[in-house]
Protein backbone atom coordinates (compact mmCIF):
# COMPACT_ATOMS: atom_id res chain seq x y z
CA UNK A 1 0.00 0.00 0.00
CA UNK A 2 1.24 3.45 -0.88
CA UNK A 3 1.72 5.49 2.35
CA UNK A 4 1.22 8.74 0.44
CA UNK A 5 -2.35 7.73 -0.45
CA UNK A 6 -3.34 6.99 3.14
CA UNK A 7 -1.63 10.13 4.46
CA UNK A 8 -3.83 12.40 2.34
CA UNK A 9 -7.44 11.22 2.36
CA UNK A 10 -9.75 12.47 -0.37
CA UNK A 11 -11.52 15.68 0.73
CA UNK A 12 -15.20 15.20 1.52
CA UNK A 13 -17.61 16.89 -0.88
CA UNK A 14 -20.80 18.20 0.73
CA UNK A 15 -24.10 16.46 0.09
CA UNK A 16 -25.46 19.66 -1.48
CA UNK A 17 -22.63 19.65 -4.04
CA UNK A 18 -23.17 15.95 -4.75
CA UNK A 19 -26.89 16.52 -5.35
CA UNK A 20 -26.01 19.39 -7.70
CA UNK A 21 -23.61 17.12 -9.60
CA UNK A 22 -26.29 14.41 -9.73
CA UNK A 23 -28.83 16.84 -11.23
CA UNK A 24 -26.28 17.99 -13.78
CA UNK A 25 -25.47 14.40 -14.77
CA UNK A 26 -29.17 13.55 -15.11
CA UNK A 27 -29.69 16.54 -17.42
CA UNK A 28 -26.59 15.57 -19.41
CA UNK A 29 -27.94 12.03 -19.81
CA UNK A 30 -31.32 13.38 -20.95
CA UNK A 31 -29.55 15.33 -23.72
CA UNK A 32 -27.08 12.63 -24.77
CA UNK A 33 -27.74 9.18 -23.29
CA UNK A 34 -24.67 6.99 -22.91
CA UNK A 35 -23.50 4.11 -20.69
CA UNK A 36 -20.63 6.28 -19.48
CA UNK A 37 -22.92 8.99 -18.15
CA UNK A 38 -25.17 6.33 -16.59
CA UNK A 39 -22.09 4.99 -14.77
CA UNK A 40 -21.18 8.48 -13.59
CA UNK A 41 -24.71 8.91 -12.23
CA UNK A 42 -24.42 5.59 -10.34
CA UNK A 43 -20.98 6.60 -9.00
CA UNK A 44 -22.37 9.91 -7.80
CA UNK A 45 -25.21 8.07 -6.05
CA UNK A 46 -22.63 5.76 -4.42
CA UNK A 47 -20.77 8.77 -3.04
CA UNK A 48 -23.99 10.34 -1.83
CA UNK A 49 -25.23 7.17 -0.13
CA UNK A 50 -21.90 6.61 1.64
CA UNK A 51 -21.55 10.24 2.73
CA UNK A 52 -21.49 10.56 6.55
CA UNK A 53 -23.79 13.60 6.44
CA UNK A 54 -26.40 12.02 4.14
CA UNK A 55 -29.15 11.54 6.71
CA UNK A 56 -32.30 11.18 4.66
CA UNK A 57 -35.27 9.24 6.06
CA UNK A 58 -35.24 5.50 5.29
CA UNK A 59 -37.91 5.73 2.57
CA UNK A 60 -36.02 8.45 0.70
CA UNK A 61 -32.71 6.63 1.16
CA UNK A 62 -34.37 3.57 -0.35
CA UNK A 63 -35.33 5.66 -3.40
CA UNK A 64 -31.67 6.60 -3.88
CA UNK A 65 -30.70 2.92 -3.61
CA UNK A 66 -33.24 2.02 -6.30
CA UNK A 67 -31.92 4.84 -8.48
CA UNK A 68 -28.37 3.53 -8.12
CA UNK A 69 -29.50 0.02 -9.09
CA UNK A 70 -31.37 1.40 -12.10
CA UNK A 71 -28.39 3.43 -13.36
CA UNK A 72 -25.99 0.48 -12.91
CA UNK A 73 -28.38 -1.57 -15.05
CA UNK A 74 -28.52 1.16 -17.71
CA UNK A 75 -24.72 1.33 -17.68
CA UNK A 76 -24.34 -2.44 -18.08
CA UNK A 77 -26.88 -2.67 -20.92
CA UNK A 78 -24.93 -0.12 -22.93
Amino acid sequence: MNPRLSAHPEPQISTAVLIGILRSLLMQYARTPSPSIAGNIANCLDKLLSHPQFDEPPQERCTYLYMRTYWRLVESLG
